[in-house]
């Protein structure tokens, strides 16, 4: 998985969220693992908007976040097929996205 393959799928995005995601994943360690990295900015734009959903783009940042999710799902199918469901579960309820979920419950 590197840079390119990233590009290419921002680059199927519509226009308007290709700019969000492109901003979004500069932010990306490039010597992490490319699913976590894109776990964490998708945390960081829901942070992001928690509160102020009433802002204009807050709509632009929810999509965007869910493609980089949806991203991060398909780098792990992609390079590691055995690891899919056990990277789904961790990111669950008891796991990355839960943790955001209780974040924007106000429970921690």
């Amino acid at each position: 998985m590197d840079a390119a393959w990233l590009q290419d799928k921002i680059a199927e995005s519509p226009l308007p969220l290709q700019e969000r995601l492109r901003e979004a994943v500069a932010r990306i360690d490039p010597a992490g693992e490319l699913s976590d990295e894109l776990l964490a900015v998708a945390g960081e734009l829901l942070d992001g908007v928690r509160g102020c959903l009433e802002r204009r783009d807050a709509a632009l940042d929810l999509l965007a976040a869910d493609g980089l999710l949806t991203l991060a799902c398909e780098a792990v199918a992609s390079t590691y097929p055995e690891a899919l469901a056990e990277r789904c579960r961790a990111m669950g309820p008891g796991g990355e996205l839960g943790r955001i979920a209780e974040r924007w419950a106000g429970r921690s």
